[in-house]
């Protein structure tokens, strides 16, 4: 009857696992309450305690008290030879990250069923964490030496953890030694240059996946490991050739010829690369990954009818559905079919595109003309996605701007910067608006803040520095900030057609000319065409003024600088 409520309780307790068959102590595995009445009154005593620790651990658990159910089972784990009592120990402590409690669980753990993989990974990596390098060392040496262990695996988690968890130089020096210990195991040569690429450190990686390519030459997880830092290093004709070497020793690997593909694409071969792909589809339909593939290549090459038939196919494949529904938005986006388009990315509900998705959705009504229902959507996306607030208030404040409704723009990001008020992006964003309603005390006051915090931004210099020469007012003062500011991006056109028209608000004509000409050269933005003109006719070089100004025209007849032009140079345009 006890040992039955012990297993009742288990099966209660669904937060653990794997309780059937448990046996409070493994020196007397099939004893029974008569066979406990015999036992001597010391034995009694331990066993009644164990039963009561585990009951105790059970209900806590169940009530989600996790410390009193970790404190209970580790006591339990120290009085009993059975190894799931450690274990459970060992999980609850990872669960609530105390290193400390978990490692003895896990200790005991490996003690108890010392050919348990997981209790020797997890000893090692806790023992690890905690600075006890050479007992973890014990722990992974007698991983190695495990009976029909699965080797490869094991290292590679172990390479994860040391990655995440250790610091470089500890996680070097413990693979170092291992393979110092073990020369002649291709799976610790691996294991160590795969931890050398994460780090970059892609020489190590290197000599020690051609290590173990000596001992295991047709090793192909080996050569794609080593294909793979040939082209982080830059060198990625060595690269595909390595992975061609390994597809002559097994072309019908599929995953090998994925990675090939991926490698002529990246080369610019996208035919190659297509050729690949349908290779692995003639043989195999159902290879989703190459369809998907297939259609990332399709769209890339600009193919999108072609694409579109791939995503198609996709979309009844559970994996495959969100993400295919995205590229079909994308495509229909892209040939500006909108409606169809925001279809399509509305039916992105979950997965890692459907943040993206929602927001090419706002787009997409925005470009339909749809503003009201646009903004409603980014209210509910902003609810949705609270980290993704601030892309969004921007995202809206420039739609409104782009609509020419300022007021409603500026009322917006105040009201984002009471939420998030150290958010520079809003500061800046807020000031330009402000120049837009003339609120020329609040930009001062947004930019000054931006500059407290950030002296070297130079698009906040440029900013507060353009505004006041504008106005014609505090031109050393706008001097001091755009001389910073053309310092920090002598090439932006934006800080060059500010410095222009700062010189010639100072008279220097000739100058400003040739910082305007540089920016125009660069951007044939209308307002730089619009300041260009103008110091070119104040300058008397009026049929150049005439040219910059109805190339400007052409490409933008509304630009509001432009229609102050026309008024400004009325003779000009008749």
């Amino acid at each position: 009857m006890l040992k039955r409520l012990v297993c009742l309780t288990c099966v209660g307790a669904i937060w653990l696992s794997g309780c059937a068959g448990f046996n409070p102590s493994r020196s007397h595995p099939d004893e029974s309450l008569e066979g406990i009445r015999q036992a001597d009154v010391q034995g009694l005593n331990q066993h009644s305690e164990i039963v009561y620790l585990l009951l105790s651990a059970e209900l806590a658990g169940q009530r989600g008290q996790y410390e009193i159910a970790l404190n209970n089972y580790l006591e339990a784990a120290k009085l009993t030879e059975d190894a799931q009592v450690a274990e459970r120990a060992t999980q609850i402590g990872l669960y609530l990250k105390d290193t400390e409690k978990a490692l003895t669980a896990a200790t005991l753990w490996s003690e108890r069923d010392p050919e348990n993989l997981s209790a020797r990974r997890i000893a090692a990596f806790l023992l690890l964490k905690a600075g006890h390098t050479d007992k973890a060392l014990d722990q992974l040496r007698a991983l190695l030496a495990l009976p029909d262990v699965d080797l490869e695996s094991a290292l590679i988690e172990l390479v994860k953890w040391l990655d995440a968890e250790v610091p470089k130089e500890e996680g070097a020096k413990v693979m170092q030694r291992l393979v110092t210990e073990f020369p002649g195991m291709a799976e610790l040569h691996f294991a160590f240059a795969l931890l050398a690429s994460t780090r970059g450190e892609y020489q190590l990686a290197l000599q020690e996946a051609e290590k173990a390519l000596a001992l295991h030459p047709d090793w192909n997880r080996a050569r794609l490991l080593q294909a793979q830092v040939m082209s982080q290093m830059g060198d990625s004709e060595a690269a595909r050739a390595t992975v061609q070497k390994a597809l002559r020793s097994d072309p019908n690997n599929v995953r090998l010829r994925l990675i090939y593909s991926q490698f002529l694409a990246k080369a610019g071969d996208l035919r190659g690369a297509e050729r690949e792909l349908a290779r692995i589809l003639e043989k195999d339909p159902d290879n989703h990954d190459a369809r998907f593939g297939l259609a990332n290549l399709l769209m890339e090459a600009g193919r999108d009818e072609n694409a579109k038939k791939q995503f198609l196919e996709l979309t009844t494949v559970s994996k495959w559905r969100g993400q295919a529904y995205f590229y079909l938005g994308l495509i229909e986006a892209r040939q500006n079919r909108l409606q169809n388009a925001l279809t399509w990315f509305d039916r992105v509900r979950s997965g890692p595109l459907e943040f993206d998705a929602k927001v090419n959705s706002i787009t997409a009504l925005i470009n339909l003309g749809r503003i009201t229902e646009a903004r409603q959507r980014l209210v509910e996306v902003r609810k949705q996605f609270p980290d993704e607030a601030l892309r969004l208030y921007l995202l809206e404040a420039e739609l409104l701007s782009k609509s020419k409704d300022y007021e409603a723009a500026f009322d917006l990001l105040t009201a984002a910067l009471e939420e998030m008020p150290d958010q520079m992006e809003l500061l800046y964003s807020r000031a330009l608006i402000a120049e837009q309603l003339d609120r020329v005390d609040v930009l001062e006051t947004d930019l000054r803040a931006v500059l407290e915090k950030n002296p070297e931004d130079a698009n906040a210099l440029n900013a507060l520095g353009y505004t006041l020469a504008d106005r014609g007012a505090r031109l050393d003062e706008a001097k001091q900030y755009l001389d910073r500011a053309i310092e920090l991006k002598p090439d932006d056109p934006a800080i060059l057609d500010s410095y222009g028209w700062l010189q010639y608000r100072l008279g220097n004509h000739g100058t400003a000319l040739d910082y305007l000409q540089r920016a125009y050269e660069s951007v044939s933005d209308p307002e730089i065409a619009a300041h260009l003109g103008e110091v070119l006719w104040e300058s008397g070089r009026h049929q150049e003024a005439k040219k910059v100004w109805k190339e400007a025209l052409k490409k933008d007849p509304g630009h509001d600088d432009m229609k102050k032009i026309k008024i400004k140079y009325r003779e000009a345009f008749e």
